[in-house]
Parts: C-alpha cells; sequence; structure tokens
C-alpha cells in the first residue's frame, strides 16, 4: 500500500474549518464515523472524486474507481470531525506514512483555533 496525501481533500477540510464546519468532539468517531449503507447512499448520489475530498490520503496502488483508493477519512460527509483527525494522525503515526500525519497534525491545530 503507498499512500500519499490527498491535497484536495486536505485543501477542502481546510475550508471546512474555516467556515466552522466542524464536530469538537475528540471521542466520538465510532459513533459518528458514516456506515456502509450512509457510503453507498453518498456514493450514489456523489462523483468518486466528491467522495475522496472527505479523505487525507490516497493509495496510489488501489484501483481508481474504487472507493478503497481513499484512506484515512476526516469526517462524515457533512463536518470535519476532530476525532477523525486524532485517529488519523495516530494511525498514520504508526504507519509511518510522514504526509498523512503531518496534515492530521496540522488541521487539528486549526480546529484548536476555531474552538478558542
Amino acid at each position: 500500500m503507498a499512500i500519499k496525501l490527498n491535497a484536495a481533500g486536505y485543501d477542502n477540510a481546510k475550508k471546512l474549518i474555516k467556515s466552522f464546519e466542524v464536530e469538537c468532539d475528540p471521542n466520538n468517531w465510532e459513533e459518528v464515523k458514516p456506515s456502509i449503507d450512509e457510503i453507498l447512499r453518498y456514493l450514489d448520489s456523489h462523483k468518486l472524486e466528491e467522495y475522496g475530498l472527505w479523505f487525507l490520503g490516497i493509495d496510489t496502488q488501489a484501483p481508481n474507481d474504487q472507493r478503497s483508493k481513499y484512506v484515512y477519512p476526516y469526517g462524515d460527509f457533512n463536518l470535519v470531525q476532530e476525532s477523525a483527525l486524532i485517529l488519523a494522525e495516530r494511525q498514520a503515526t504508526e504507519k509511518n506514512h510522514d504526509e498523512i500525519k503531518k496534515a492530521a497534525h496540522e488541521l487539528l491545530q486549526e480546529l484548536a483555533k476555531c474552538k478558542q
């Protein structure tokens, strides 16, 4: 698995944070992450590229026409979720995906500014 930063997803997350489209709860990702049914409904009405805007990473070895191409989600198709960014940063650290770790950390810092 070769993971690189999804610049479009990162930029989208920054835009959402700046417009306060966020949920600041460090512990709720398991409760708010989209279910498989929600993912499939989203993909029924959105292009795969739009789906990808909700992820910090791209698996360059995955097929371009598959949702598995996108990794490290940061939101629930409505809001940036602090808990998802925390998890992304932790998992990226464990897997040595430094670009993702750095991006998640930077987004968490931006989120912290919004909370003040």
